[in-house]
């Protein structure tokens, strides 16, 4: 396999279409907009991908491994859901604007990494994109009335949280393994900003994430001397309590009496727990096909014993899933929802087992990364139990990010034992 020049069209193209499908730079800076870039990238990569026989071989190569082809049967179900939608036409709208061009992300992600080096650009790409975001919502947006952001750019509150949480392990990899003192200074300034913002947004699944994410870097980022660790984590919970305010700590003091909240089965039938056992209801009633891809609140208008209502001109909310699991299982069916929980797992057993080798041979950074990437992991599956984000473009770039790094540390260490 021949060395790639630094930044060639195929990662200019995953830059910029990461900038503007994940991090959505065209609604932070309007003047990009009509260039209508996300659309322009995705149609570059697609022609790389068909022109190339190098970058074909490398995507054959990407989709024998278990998280792709997690994230093919995925799609293939995505598609199958169409037909039987309660909404076919909404259902293709957002196969086509979104799932499609998320699964051509993961397929480029992985694909451009040649190297570990490559690998470490794709990271960094997504650190720079999310502390882009950070600082330009810390400058330009104020908190609402009820202390938290609100009427963002794109993501709501809960949502910028989610992306918060899982970019921070990036940020701390750079911290300790970037090459340079500048690239360091901006890590350590990317995991203050996200903290900054995680608290800003108010959001308690974002809190459960951040905990989750802080307690896996402490009992698997082995690379990292147990002490070192102990500082770092300790740092970052110093800094999140310094940024938290009155009216953070009041909201997060409900997650210790969860019966009393809205969201607690039996409170209100808007709360989490009722939409919840709604969508467990969906899956009952169509398991093998769901009710269509990005079709949960048509099936709350329609298929939920609230439906009815609407016969007696009382309104019902159509309502979003608010968990990637009851999301994807209720729109899709329960192969689907197996099939996303064990493409997470994969990803995360796989960043463990590159690890292991890696620290084996000698390579911490690799092996770091790997951590980094499995922990940013680790961070979506527990805050996305808490929103609808199971399509989402950030997991789709993660997912692929971290088959590249495998191919390309498993492809070099070939490499070596042939020399």
């Amino acid at each position: 396999m021949t060395q790639r020049d630094s930044w060639d069209l195929l990662r200019l193209a995953l830059a910029a279409a990461v900038l503007t499908s994940v991090w959505r730079l065209q609604d932070l800076f309007p003047a990009l907009a009509p260039l209508r870039l996300p659309s322009l990238m995705i149609v570059v990569l697609l022609a790389l991908f068909l022109i190339s026989p190098r970058e074909q071989l490398r995507l054959n190569l990407a989709s024998r491994s278990t998280v792709m082809r997690g994230l093919t049967l995925i799609v293939v179900l995505a598609v199958l859901s169409v037909p039987t939608s309660l909404w076919a036409g909404h259902s293709f709208g957002f196969l086509i604007k979104n799932v499609l061009p998320a699964f051509v992300l993961a397929g480029a992600a992985a694909v451009a990494s040649y190297t570990v080096s490559d690998a470490r650009r794709v990271a960094a790409i997504q650190v720079a994109g999310a502390l882009i975001f950070a600082v330009v919502v810390y400058l330009r947006y104020d908190l609402g009335e009820g202390g938290r952001l609100g009427d963002l750019a794109h993501y709501d509150a809960n949502d910028l949280g989610l992306l918060m949480v899982c970019s921070l392990p990036l940020a701390v990899y750079f911290l300790e393994y970037a090459p340079r003192l500048v690239f360091r200074v901006l890590a350590l300034g990317a995991v203050g900003m996200f903290l900054v913002t995680i608290v800003r947004t108010g959001s308690r699944g974002a809190f459960l994430g951040l905990l989750a994410v802080t307690l896996y870097l402490l009992a698997r980022y082995t690379t990292v001397f147990w002490g070192r660790r102990v500082a770092i984590v300790a740092g970052v919970a110093a800094l999140f309590f310094v940024s938290t305010g009155a009216q953070y700590r009041t909201t997060l003091a409900t997650l210790l009496k969860p019966k009393d909240d809205y969201n607690w089965s039996g409170n209100t039938e808007g709360g989490r727990m009722a939409i919840w056992e709604r969508g467990v209801y969906y899956m009952k009633i169509r398991p093998l096909t769901g009710v269509g891809l990005a079709a949960f609140p048509i099936a709350e208008g329609t298929l939920s014993p609230l439906a009815d209502r609407q016969m007696f001109s009382r309104g019902v909310k159509w309502s979003a899933a608010h968990s990637v699991y009851i999301q994807i299982g209720a729109e899709l069916g329960i192969l689907a929802l197996l099939a996303f929980i064990g493409t997470l797992i994969s990803a995360i057993v796989m960043a463990s087992r590159l690890s292991r080798e890696a620290i084996r041979r000698g390579e911490r950074s690799t092996a770091a990364l790997a951590r980094a990437q499995a922990t940013g992991i680790v961070g979506f599956a527990i805050a996305g139990a808490f929103l609808s984000q199971a399509y989402a473009p950030f997991l789709f770039v993660s997912l692929g990010a971290m088959v590249g790094l495998d191919l390309a540390a498993r492809q070099a260490w070939r490499a070596a034992a042939l020399t």
